[in-house]
């Protein structure tokens, strides 16, 4: 049985030459052999199930382990005695494996057999939080909570340079590779691209921030954090938006009604007279932050409100499935919500990514002013204009081709397959230039070859309701095409997508990472920083080396 590990992700630099659009394959990896590439360490044993709902059932075959050198000879990175020591042994970071490796690991999906169910189903997922909470920890010196570790959250922290789509507003790219988790697997990635639109080009946005001014709020990371932040939105917003700011502790109050960024001194005033103390009431700032968003909705226009936070609440209503539905009617009306988490000791990931989830918004996390930067000002208009309205997707397995599948994360965005074409069901919202990465694996049946360019492997649909509420569905089809015969052959882009992955998978410990070596972990990071001029990416290479150190 051969073994295909499948990472699904949509770019127009990325895709293999086999694909459906014609997008062409970039080699990015500066001429490493094949052999020097980022490779599998050993073979996991398998998990499968006989559908989406079925229940975990552990295979009795253990696969054979096989010494792979993912990552551990290239030609950037000579490894050290000790790391090729466990490179040769086959054990990706056996130093740590009784602290980062769980026998249970929670929340991960398992094999599915495509025989009893082909289809897989999921809400889109733009959220960034995840891993910006989680590199926040690391720098620290604290190990992430398995549970709050959400790959594709990781993944879609970072630009894989995917091509504008053309017809609609969002476009898919497919490729593929051998997977560094197994030796017989490939790494296929699903990309999906959002219609980037300029700043200058977006509808007039009114913008009603819900400010947490409790007292816990009351640190150098929070508080003051949250500040610069809305100084920096200030600046970059046009003077046809309007800013609003409420403020919530013991209750919820209007500090700023909604004003003109033409008066932006105003605005900033307001802001700099922000001052902690008190408990924290979140159900009380939503409610008035709510009102005063309806009072400036306009057909056409942005209607967001942004919540500060640190995610505690401790007076009112504090369930987040409670807080959800009360604000669930706004969401169909077209008021959004995007809340933007701050601190770390007691941040409460849970509310903040569950009220997004709930209210057709986005999850952002800010610890620096460099990811304040990124969310207001770089990201801007991706954050604030939806494109793509309950965007769901669904992917359907060949079975006399794919034996088994797993998507990699997304844990908490299932949707029932029959549930795809079900208008009626709340979905994912994406933004302007957004981009969704989402990583399958994948087993393929026995004697198939990807040489067989042409052989139909599956088929990708995206479903949405435009912001006319046209109903939109494409599709794109998968082919053996699309996946290359090596690592080494594929773009840089690819790569660090797969990497990033491989990353998460090891934070939370999955069983499916289990054999996985941090050193060839580390050695690819550091091969991919020095290939790109990116700053993300260099980061993303320091984290590596922090978290197993």
């Amino acid at each position: 049985m051969t073994a295909v590990l499948i990472a699904a992700a949509m770019a127009a630099s990325a895709c293999s030459g086999g694909s459906d659009d014609g997008a062409q394959q970039v080699n990015g990896d500066g001429g490493r052999d094949a052999e020097e590439a980022f490779a599998p360490t050993t073979t996991a044993a398998a998990t499968t199930v006989e559908s989406d709902d079925g229940a975990m059932e552990e295979s009795d075959d253990a696969m054979e382990e096989e010494a792979r050198d993912f990552g551990a000879t290239t030609t950037t990175a000579a490894p050290t005695t000790e790391a090729a020591t466990a490179a040769n042994d086959g054990e990706f970071g056996s130093d740590r494996s009784e602290t980062t490796v769980q026998a249970d690991p929670p929340r991960i999906r398992p094999f599915v057999r495509t025989a009893e169910d082909p289809l897989s189903t999921f809400a889109l997922d733009v959220d960034t939080g995840s891993y910006s909470l989680a590199r926040n920890q690391i720098r620290n010196g604290q190990q992430p909570d398995p549970d709050l570790v959400r790959v594709e959250e990781f993944v879609n922290s970072f630009d894989y340079g995917y091509r504008n789509p053309t017809g609609e507003s969002l476009g898919i790219i497919v490729d593929g590779a051998p997977s560094p988790l197994d030796d017989d697997n490939y790494l296929l990635r699903i990309g999906i691209q959002g219609e980037r639109v300029r700043d200058d080009e977006r509808p007039s946005a009114h913008l009603t921030f819900v400010i947490d001014t409790s007292g816990s709020m009351d640190t150098s990371n929070r508080l003051p954090l949250v500040k610069e932040s809305m100084q920096l939105l200030v600046d970059e917003l046009e003077d046809d938006d309007t800013v609003a700011i409420v403020t919530y502790n013991n209750s919820g109050d209007v500090l700023l009604e909604p004003t003109s960024v033409r008066d932006d001194d105003r605005i900033l005033d307001a802001i700099d007279s922000l001052r902690p103390g008190g408990s924290t009431n979140l159900e009380a700032g939503l409610r008035v932050g709510y009102d005063l968003a309806r009072s400036v909705n306009e057909e056409g226009d942005i209607n967001r409100v942004i919540v500060a936070s640190d995610g505690l609440a401790n007076a009112g209503v504090t369930d987040v499935n409670e807080l959800g539905r009360q604000i669930r009617r706004d969401a169909d009306d077209g008021i959004r919500l995007m809340t933007v988490g701050y601190g770390l000791g007691g941040f409460n990931d849970e509310t903040m990514e569950q009220l997004a989830d709930q209210s057709d918004g986005v999850y952002a996390y800010v610890d620096t002013v460099d990811e304040a930067e990124k969310v207001f000002e770089e990201n801007l208009t991706a954050n604030l204009y939806t494109i793509a309205i309950d965007a769901k997707i669904q992917v359907e397995f060949e079975d006399d081709i794919v034996e088994e599948y797993r998507l990699i994360g997304f844990e908490n965005r299932g949707i029932r397959d029959q549930d795809f074409r079900n208008d009626n069901v709340d979905a994912g919202e994406i933004g302007a230039g957004h981009q969704v990465t989402a990583l399958y694996e994948v087993r393929l049946e026995s004697g198939i070859r990807i040489s067989d360019t042409r052989e139909k492997l599956g088929e990708i649909n995206l479903r949405w309701e435009s912001p006319d509420g046209r109903i939109v569905e494409i599709d794109e089809t998968i082919r053996l095409g699309d996946l290359h015969s090596s690592w080494g052959e594929t773009s840089n882009e690819f790569k660090l997508a797969g990497t990033v992955g491989i990353f998460a998978e090891l934070l939370r410990g999955s069983q499916y990472a289990r054999n996985m070596n941090w050193d060839s972990v580390e050695n690819e990071a550091k091969f991919l920083a020095e290939q790109f001029d990116n700053s993300d990416v260099d980061e993303f290479y320091e984290l590596v080396q922090q978290a197993r150190s």
